[in-house]
Order: structure tokens, then C-alpha cells, then sequence
């Protein structure tokens, strides 16, 4: 009988660690809501354990544990203090919390330090996220499939299409991450080819899925991570294009002439002027934008607590829609126009900036800026240090382009909690940071 043997860098690693690295994977596939859930529990067993054998601890001067200390004060004393307290505790409980059990775990374990293991406890973090994300990417693949080639996100059946459905969106995540690994990361040719082939998938069914705002991010970054690659091996870029462009012919003629007129609107002047005036769909966006700000400046500080759900509540209960549509300015009127179709849940702010200050206010969205700004200051001084090892090479270009690619999506969309692949390079920072100390 065949005997499968683990490296001995995966076999050293702490249960602890593989539940983590578990939860990261889960975290990004749709329908596994019991695995999660599990999950969580365990992380919350092993930080008891850990605490009382004293086996846990972060480093307090760090910049990252700081900012990231003052992120979870602010949106749970945000939390306390809302109005709408009792909505806001879900998003807590199931965001939040493994947010910080992810962290404090991965970058807080005393056994990784005293083993010198952060290097391997980074990587398989990373390999949970570029796993997620190729499995997510064949299972939106069955889904398309079985829904009929010619459908896109906004004409499948979104119940039978959880893995298709947002997709697109959730690939703006974890495609960067991808993609640096293939340039940096050391890896078998088979893994190799089952990535490539991942990706290649990937930007088939982003493409076909008529999200505008993730082929433009996604666009955009992974020229930008591929140039290089492109310029040493042009006839390879070639081919991979074309294999491309006969996928998306041979899927569906008809679909692909639809596909072609939406992302035409991306350049046309109407998406942004409009035939008559308030009725472009990028007015209508700054409209929602205009009128969320207005609800914020009654609660500047903290927000009206995790969860932007309760922004349908806000506006009708506080008033607002009746005075925006009695309003003679054209602005109040639009944001009337948009909400007044819709139901609870359906409304949302449509822009990262304006989601975080509705619900964390001006303080929640200083210290949700300042983790991030530590994270790229970190990424930064590894690109300027002249020797760097394969997993630093990556965190350091993979997190460049997964910013680009997380504040271009967030320009249109409210991505941030729950977003695994920002915890992982939140947690790889600080792991990474550590090990660098201690070879100093």
C-alpha cells in the first residue's frame, strides 16, 4: 500500500495552526456554514488552552498588533453604543470574533517563535486562501454549467448557484494572492499547471459573469503582475489569450455580444452623464453615497454599529426618505428613487469608505485604515531589501496587488469583514515581521 508522507514542516505544525489555516480555506467557499461555525469553536478551545499553559502571546510594540488592538475597541465599542445594538452583535459574533481568534492564533502561538516557524506557518496560510480559491473556482464552474452557458450573475438562478453567484466579486480576494504565487512561490509542476489552469478558468467565468467592477480590478492588477512575465515570454501570453478569447466564443455567440455591450458602458458616456440628468448610473451611485453621509453625520464617531442591513432601517425610521422625496434637489430625490423599491437587505452603500463610516463612524474607519497602511508599509520595505527568501518575495508583491485590487473593487462595493484574504496577509504581516526580528 502507497504511503503518503507529509513534509516534515507540515507534519511539525500545531493543531492550533491547521485549524486556522481550516478556517481560512472555509471561510471563502459558500454552503460549508456548519464547517465554519465549527471551527470557530475550535479556535475559541485552543485559545483557552493556550492561555492557561501561557503558551500565547503578541508582541506589543508592533505597530500591526496596535492598530489591529484599536480596530476591534472601536467596532465593539461601536457595537455597545448602537441604536440598533442587537443587529449589530451577528456581524460581531461572526466576523469579528474570528477575526481576532485568526490573528491572535497564527501570529501569537510562542511555539512557532521558539521553532522558527513562521516562515512555514505564513505559507500555509497563504496555500489555505490559493486553495479556497481554486476549489471555489471549479465549483463555480459546475454551476455555470448546469445553469446554461448563456446565463450571467444577473439571470441565474442565484439559490441553486450559490458557488457562481458572487464569484466574480470574491475573486478580486484571492486571484492576486494566485497569481503571486505562481511568479514567487516554490511549488511541483503539477500544483503549478492546476494553478495556471485555476486562474485561467477564473477569468472565464469572471469575465462571463458581466461583473463590471471585478474585470477592471482584476484587469488591471494582473497586467500589472504579469508584465514582466509577458514581455519574457510573449508567444506563451499569445496563446494563453487566444485559448481565452475561443472559450468565451465557444461558450455562447450570443452571450459573448451581450457581454460586449455592458462593457462597452464602462467608456460610454452615458454611465457617467446620462441622457437626462440624474439618471446616469453613476449619479445614482453618488446619490446613495450623498445620502449615507447625511445619515452618518448624525452618528460621526462610531456609526450606527456593524452591519450596513440596518441603513434600510435608518432611512426609513429616521425619516429620511420622506424628506429626500419632498426635497427640490435633484440629488435627495435619486436616493429616494433608490430605496424606495427595495426591502431590507438590499440597499447597501455601494463604496468601502462610506460603508465603514456608516457603521464604525470616523474612528472605525481611522483604524481599519491605519492596519492596512502598516500592511503596505511592511510590503514596501521588503520590496526595497535586496535579499529576500521565496514566501517574503511573495507577501510583499502579493500584498501590493491585492491592495490595488481590494480598494478598485471597494470603489463600487463594501468588502471588508469577512474578508479572509485580508486577515491571512494581516497575520502573514505580522508573522513575517516577527521572524525578521529574530534573525536580526
Amino acid at each position: 500500500m502507497m504511503r503518503i508522507q507529509l513534509p516534515e514542516s507540515l507534519k511539525s505544525q500545531t493543531f492550533t495552526t491547521w485549524v486556522c489555516c481550516a478556517y481560512l480555506f472555509f471561510a471563502h467557499v459558500p454552503r460549508t456554514t456548519a464547517v465554519v461555525n465549527s471551527l470557530i469553536g475550535l479556535m475559541l478551545l485552543s485559545m483557552v488552552v493556550l492561555l492557561m499553559r501561557r503558551q500565547l502571546a503578541l508582541n506589543l510594540k508592533s505597530g500591526m498588533v496596535r492598530a489591529f488592538a484599536a480596530f476591534v475597541i472601536v467596532v465593539m465599542l461601536g457595537a455597545a453604543l448602537s441604536p440598533y445594538r442587537e443587529e449589530s452583535l451577528t456581524p460581531l459574533r461572526r466576523d469579528v470574533l474570528p477575526m481576532i481568534l485568526v490573528f491572535v492564533l497564527l501570529a501569537g502561538q510562542k511555539r512557532v517563535a521558539q521553532h522558527n516557524q513562521q516562515r512555514q506557518v505564513a505559507l500555509l496560510a497563504a496555500w489555505s486562501i490559493i486553495g479556497a480559491f481554486m476549489c471555489r473556482t471549479f465549483l463555480a464552474l459546475s454551476d455555470w454549467l448546469q445553469q446554461g452557458v448563456q446565463n450571467d450573475v444577473y439571470s441565474i438562478n442565484r439559490a441553486a448557484a450559490r458557488f457562481f453567484d458572487f464569484f466574480a466579486i470574491d475573486a478580486t480576494l484571492m486571484m492576486p494572492i494566485a497569481v503571486a504565487a505562481i511568479l514567487y512561490l516554490v511549488m511541483n509542476r503539477g500544483v503549478r499547471a492546476l494553478l495556471l489552469c485555476s486562474i485561467a478558468v477564473a477569468w472565464l467565468l469572471i469575465i462571463v459573469s458581466g461583473v463590471r467592477a471585478a474585470v477592471v480590478a482584476l484587469g488591471l492588477v494582473t497586467l500589472l503582475q504579469l508584465l514582466p512575465w509577458i514581455w519574457r515570454h510573449k508567444l506563451s501570453a499569445l496563446l494563453g489569450i487566444a485559448v481565452l478569447a475561443v472559450g468565451l466564443v465557444a461558450s455562447s455567440p450570443e452571450r459573448l455580444a451581450r457581454i460586449s455591450d455592458r462593457y462597452a458602458t464602462i467608456v460610454s458616456a452615458d454611465t457617467y452623464v446620462g441622457k437626462e440628468a440624474g439618471y446616469s448610473s453613476f449619479y445614482e451611485r453618488l446619490s446613495i453615497w450623498h445620502g449615507t453621509l447625511e445619515m452618518v453625520a448624525e452618528r460621526p464617531l462610531l456609526g450606527y454599529g456593524l452591519g450596513w442591513q440596518k441603513i434600510y432601517d435608518v432611512a426609513y425610521q429616521d425619516g429620511y426618505i420622506e424628506r429626500w422625496t419632498n426635497s427640490d434637489q435633484l440629488i435627495d430625490r435619486a436616493v429616494a428613487n433608490y430605496f424606495r423599491p427595495l426591502k431590507k437587505g438590499e440597499a447597501n452603500p455601494h463604496n468601502l469608505l462610506v460603508q465603514m463610516l456608516f457603521e464604525t463612524g470616523i474612528a472605525g474607519l481611522f483604524t481599519y485604515s491605519l492596519m492596512l497602511l502598516v500592511l503596505l508599509w511592511r510590503a514596501l520595505r521588503l520590496l526595497r531589501q535586496k535579499t529576500k527568501e521565496p514566501a517574503e518575495q511573495w507577501f510583499a508583491a502579493g500584498t501590493l496587488a491585492y491592495m490595488t485590487s481590494y480598494l478598485l473593487v471597494n470603489t463600487m462595493n463594501g468588502l471588508w469583514l469577512g474578508a479572509g484574504a485580508t486577515l491571512m496577509l494581516l497575520a502573514v504581516s505580522e508573522l513575517l515581521s516577527d521572524r525578521r526580528a529574530s534573525r536580526a
